[in-house]
């Protein structure tokens, strides 16, 4: 079957009325768990992994889950704006110009900024993907058990991309998910190894409850820390105002959101780096390209557009490596992939010529959803800002029961709710040590691809190990593993430079105006 023909079909079967109602429920959800500070999108995917497995059809529970990924890049920036708190790490520099907007008054404008420019830059990405995906996996189509192991080991290296403030802790936490994955009973021996001779870890820990306790409780015990520590003290939101972003402001900000949406495509695509490090590079280009740079940190538009776009189109890009080669992109993709593998779904070169249906039935439902997110974004945005002023206490509980409910729904054990109440223990430790779990995640997620075809490759070629470095495509994978570590590793450093500078330089321009408004009320008051 040719692609033309797999994508015909494919339309035909994202257009039904269930694919449809779960885009726009997929983009509700994304948007409230977006702009709920403290949450994020990986929460929001994790509370939908338990609904999926009431779905027959793999395709539409994977379009649901990229749904809730769209719609939550976007909501991050509702809370950016109307509370100067970012709903998810892909939202920080959305604050640099969106709040002090809001405080001039200008909600609707920055909101409406944000709305059109993370559309753009979403079905940039996702119309990249269509474009690139089955390209990409002809070059691949080749690939042995070989070539698949040395992909892991690129993939394991993504945790330089996601190593936050400290490689070797978040080392640390990638060999202890590679570990956890170990327990259990061996897929190729059938020998239990690792289960301290209990009946519980006999057949290993299910991917589903270790997620949901290593990213949603965890990050709801952190967040019920946060809010008994700042005494229950919430701010209000703006009010959000009727002037929105005219044609002529449109138009203006169109240079900046394109170049931004090329940049963070390409960088999305790249493992490792995803939309906090793309947010933040395309911010700082926007501004160094801008014909106004003195209005960036005092509600810039073009700041606001360079923001919003790097992070969604991020989105499209970080699921190409993800279909073509099996290797998540980011932290989120990570976590899609374990809810592939949740639904027999193994994405990789293989799934465009065996699965190429579901295949572009999947791409083009992301495709669709930056569409929607547009009309859903204008009838949506005012309500759902309204939640960020609900009491934690109220929502923090409703969470945690679904979670849990989540994690028996998994196999229908109970031991199941053992596992996940000791993981979330041992992640909140984890915490406490400032140790990142999200490498952990993706030890657990990798570990059976690269143990499988590790064992696959030995038997193959009777344990000649230098098989892996003989094979000219598998010895390229290698060394771009290696010239990926050390471009990360300097990367992560540039950045948090950048960070830096941005931040100093945002709350300096944060203290002028504050300055301001204090002169202007005494002056007023005299």
């Amino acid at each position: 079957m040719g692609d033309l023909q797999m994508i015909l079909q494919a339309t035909g079967q994202v257009f039904t009325p269930t694919n449809m109602l779960m885009i726009l429920v997929g983009l509700v959800i994304g948007m409230i768990v977006g702009c709920i500070p403290g949450l994020s999108v990986m929460l929001g995917i994790i509370l939908m992994l338990p609904i999926t497995y009431t779905i027959e059809d793999p395709a539409t529970a994977i379009i649901l889950l990229l749904a809730v990924y769209v719609g939550g890049m976007y909501g991050g920036s509702i809370s950016a704006i109307t509370l100067n708190t970012p709903g998810t790490n892909s939202a920080i520099a959305t604050t640099f110009d969106g709040y002090p907007l809001a405080r001039k008054g200008k909600v609707k404008k920055a909101l409406d900024t944000s709305l059109f420019s993370s559309v753009f830059g979403g079905l940039f990405s996702a119309v990249l993907l269509l474009v690139c995906a089955s390209f990409i996996t002809k070059l691949v189509a080749n690939f042995t058990s070989v070539e698949y192991f040395s992909m892991g080991i690129l993939g394991i290296s993504l945790i330089a991309g996601v190593s936050g403030n400290s490689l070797p802790k978040s080392i640390i936490s990638g060999m202890l998910g590679l570990f956890m994955a170990c327990i259990g009973m061996d897929a190729v021996t059938g020998v239990t190894r690792f289960s301290l001779g209990t009946s519980t870890l006999k057949y290993g820990i299910d991917l589903l409850p270790a997620c949901i306790a290593l990213i949603a409780l965890t990050q709801v015990v952190q967040k019920l820390r946060d809010f008994k520590l700042s005494g229950g003290k919430l701010d209000d939101a703006n009010k959000i105002d009727r002037e929105g972003l005219t044609r002529t402001e449109r138009k203006g900000i169109i240079p900046a959101v394109l170049r931004s949406s090329a940049v963070a495509s390409i960088l999305g695509a790249m493992p490792g780096v995803g939309g906090g490090v793309a947010q933040f590079l395309c911010y700082s280009e926007a501004r160094r390209t801008s014909k106004h740079p003195e209005n960036f940190g005092k509600g810039s538009l073009e700041g606001i557009a360079a923001a919003e776009s790097s992070n969604n189109a991020v989105v499209g890009s970080a699921m190409i490596p993800l279909l073509t080669l099996g290797i998540p992109g980011d932290g989120v993709t990570a976590l899609l992939l374990g809810a592939f593998v949740l639904h027999g779904i193994t994405p990789g070169p293989t799934m465009f010529t065996k699965q190429g249906v579901m295949a572009y039935t999947i791409i083009l439902g992301c495709l669709i959803a930056n569409i929607l997110l547009f009309p859903i974004g204008l009838g949506m945005t005012r309500t759902v800002a309204k939640i960020v002023q609900v009491r934690y206490t109220y929502l923090a509980p409703l969470i945690i029961m679904f979670c849990f409910a989540g994690s028996f729904a998994a196999t229908g054990n109970t031991k199941e709710l053992v596992i996940c109440a000791a993981i979330l223990i041992f992640s909140y430790l984890l915490t406490i040590l400032d140790i990142d779990n999200t490498p952990l995640m993706l030890g657990m997620i990798l570990e059976s691809i690269m143990e499988k075809n590790f064992v696959t490759a030995s038997m193959a070629y009777d344990r000649d190990y230098t098989i892996f470095f003989r094979r000219p495509i598998s010895l390229v994978i290698l060394g771009l593993t290696i010239l990926l570590l050390v471009s990360l590793m300097k990367m992560n450093k540039k950045i948090e430079a950048l960070n830096q500078a941005n931040i100093e330089a945002i709350e300096a321009e944060h203290e002028k105006l504050d300055q301001a408004e204090n002169v202007d009320s005494m002056e007023m008051g005299a």
